[in-house]
């Protein structure tokens, strides 16, 4: 007997020694979790500025709504006293009673509220877990939450963090906006760490540079008590015994090639504008200076409640708010694209640029009469630009051998019907026509050629497009990448990318014979008395481009009075001007399209020329006006100096 008894007290012993000396650490851990809850801690969101360390966007601190949709409840006790937990998933009647205490922004808002708690409450696995179901919280709306009881087993506020910009709507389509991640993007990248609740960037650079911008979450842990419910006043050996908190990594900041006086200048330039976009950028370097689109939405109204009726509004104006004017919409170039036609039929030795013809302000082709805007006279390649005269340019199609092919190649040598690589907000391609998409009934149709040498027919680009086009035109030949990065650094000011672009030194894409000859003809549009953009010439800064006018379809009235919008006939042409300076040594090149504006001359020029010579530092004391009769419109191409003169027109 006592040989037994000493057996079984050795065999107490040593289990004794297993389970506090060899296993006492991982059981400690055990019940330690007992009484310990680990939670993240959101990391900031790296901040973006602009050129000259001009903030853009940064997090403000918040609070934001947390709820665990079925939490952990006592279900029974055992006979030695242990409870038994089971999750309880939360009651309509709670999930009203919380909605109550919320302000919402529309019944439409509380009903997504609501049925977004009552997805999580069926999922097993998320309901189990703290999940972000409101940001930004009032402090009415904190104070109703925190001091009304029965709620705090399954609600949490927590801080938190919403983002702001500081410039609004005037950098809106460049920084983007953030919103809560989308269940397709949780599904598509289960590797990346996001949760229910996480708010990522939508557009612009916020979703670009997401990955560097949201850095890298923080844990911390804290005492409950069995039910999970953060205890208010817990014991000190509780407190000793918590893990280590690990400390959130902040997001990294994006430094911006951005100049933001230009910026706010060519967002103010736009105020009047329904719809319009413009690009300006480095001629040497393609770095972006200024990038508008207007309408826009204020990025800081996303972090706020937006009424059913209010998104409706934007989603079905026919301004497009949503869409990016610069680069994710593609126009017909019109006359800024007869540079492309007039460098593709000068690679032809048997061409004679010098050669003229007389423009009678029409010509019969395929059975129809095509009609340019006015009789231009004798007109040879450079004089044709000049005066944008479109008989010209058919003329080179029907006479001269310029093909759909030989367009083509040189367009896209030029960077058009491809992506320019800037990346953001789901740029276009734009459409370069080839024979083969020109084709109809298995044979192609001539009468295309006309339509393409002017930028019409199926001639698609982007603003971007248009202003890299006329960055090779203005560098001497040279086709940039358009860049908005300038470098990426940590929040302590280690440089982890340097996107700096210095000057492009790539051999040229275009003759510098004929490139000089195309330039002389941009000269004259702005400078010369038979140019489109005279009327609209500085006074302090030799400028040259080329205004566009592309028509938009059949003309009609609308018979709908209702339907009309002020300030808006989707009738009228769009209006383009693309245009560098200074002439002799380019250093930025300025490109506007106001959609459905009308000439080119009109709408467009005056915004081009007036940011030039903000930019340049040069603006006259009239800013873009010219000395113009109130009332009296430029003269038409090719009107002659001293009759517009004798119309009040410009000088």
């Amino acid at each position: 007997m006592a040989f037994v008894a000493m057996l079984v007290f050795a065999g107490l012993v040593a289990r004794l020694f297993q389970l506090q000396v060899l296993e006492g650490e991982n059981f400690a851990r055990k019940a330690e979790r007992n009484f310990t809850d680990s939670i993240t801690v959101p990391a900031p969101r790296g901040r973006v500025f602009a050129a000259g360390e001009n903030l853009l966007a940064r997090d403000r601190p918040a609070y934001a709504l947390f709820v665990t949709a079925r939490p952990k409840v006592i279900d029974e006790l055992r006979a030695d006293g242990r409870p038994v937990y089971r999750r309880d998933p939360v009651s309509d009647e709670d999930i009203v009673r919380l909605a109550s205490l919320l302000d919402f922004a529309d019944l439409d808002d509380e009903a997504r509220f609501v049925a977004n708690i009552k997805q999580l409450r069926e999922d097993k696995q998320a309901g189990r877990y703290a999940v972000s179901v409101r940001g930004n919280l009032s402090w009415d709306e904190y104070a109703r939450i925190q001091t009304r009881e029965g709620l705090n087993r399954w609600v949490e506020i927590r801080e938190s963090a919403i983002r702001h910009y500081s410039q609004g709507p005037t950098t809106a389509s460049i920084t983007g906006y953030m919103r809560e991640i989308s269940p397709e993007q949780l599904d598509a990248s289960p590797q990346a760490g996001y949760r229910p609740g996480d708010r990522v960037g939508k557009t612009g650079i916020e979703r670009q540079w997401e990955n560097y911008l949201r850095g890298r979450v923080g844990r911390r842990s804290r005492v409950v008590n069995a039910l999970g419910i953060p205890l208010a006043d817990p014991p000190a050996h509780a407190l000793a015994a918590l893990p280590l908190p690990r400390d959130p990594i902040p997001g990294q900041d994006i430094h911006l090639s951005l100049d933001l006086d230009l910026q706010r200048e060519a967002y103010e330039t736009l105020a009047d504008t329904r719809a319009a976009g413009v690009v300006a950028l480095e001629v040497n370097t393609g770095r972006i200076l200024a990038m508008v689109s207007v309408p826009v939405i204020d990025p800081n109204r996303w972090e706020q409640p937006i009424t059913t009726a209010v998104f409706r509004e934007w989603l079905e104006s026919p301004f497009k708010p949503f869409v990016d004017k610069t680069v994710q919409e593609i126009y017909f170039p019109g006359s800024t694209y007869k540079v492309v036609s007039a460098l593709a039929v000068l690679e032809d030795p048997s061409f004679d640029p010098e050669e003229e013809i007389e423009c009678e302000g029409y010509i019969d082709y395929g059975g129809r009469r095509h009609r340019d805007s006015h009789r231009h006279g004798t007109v040879n390649l450079e004089s044709a630009i000049v005066q944008s005269c479109n008989v010209y340019f058919w003329h080179l199609t029907m006479n001269k051998n310029l093909t759909l092919a030989k367009m083509e190649r040189m367009a896209r040598r030029l960077g058009m019907g491809d992506r320019t690589g800037l990346g953001i907000n789901s740029e276009a391609k734009g459409i370069v026509p080839t024979e083969a998409l020109e084709s109809r009934q298995g044979r192609f149709q001539r009468g295309v050629l006309l339509n393409s040498a002017i930028g019409q027919g199926n001639v698609k680009a982007t603003v971007l497009q248009v202003g890299v086009l006329y960055a090779a035109l203005a560098n001497g030949g040279r086709v940039v990448t358009p860049s908005l990065v300038d470098r990426i650094e940590t929040y302590d000011g280690k440089v982890v990318l340097d996107n700096r672009v210095e000057v492009q030194t790539q051999p040229p894409v275009i003759n510098a014979f004929d490139l000089g000859r195309i330039r002389r003809g941009l000269w004259g549009v702005v400078n010369d008395p038979l140019g489109t953009a005279y009327s609209q010439r500085p006074d302090s800064v030799v400028i040259a481009g080329k205004t566009g006018t592309a028509e938009v379809g059949k003309r009609r009235r609308r018979k709908d009075p209702a339907e009309q919008v002020e300030g808006w006939d989707t009738t009228k042409d769009h209006a383009w001007f693309a245009g560098f300076a200074p002439y002799d040594d380019p250093e930025v090149v300025v490109v506007a399209l106001v959609a459905h504006g009308g000439a080119g001359a009109d709408a467009a020029a005056p915004i081009v020329t007036h940011l030039l010579e903000y930019y340049l530092g040069t603006q006259t004391a009239g800013g873009s006006a010219r000395p113009r009769a109130v009332g009296v419109p430029p003269p038409l191409p090719g009107a002659s100096h001293v009759r517009a003169n004798e119309e009040g027109g410009a000088r």
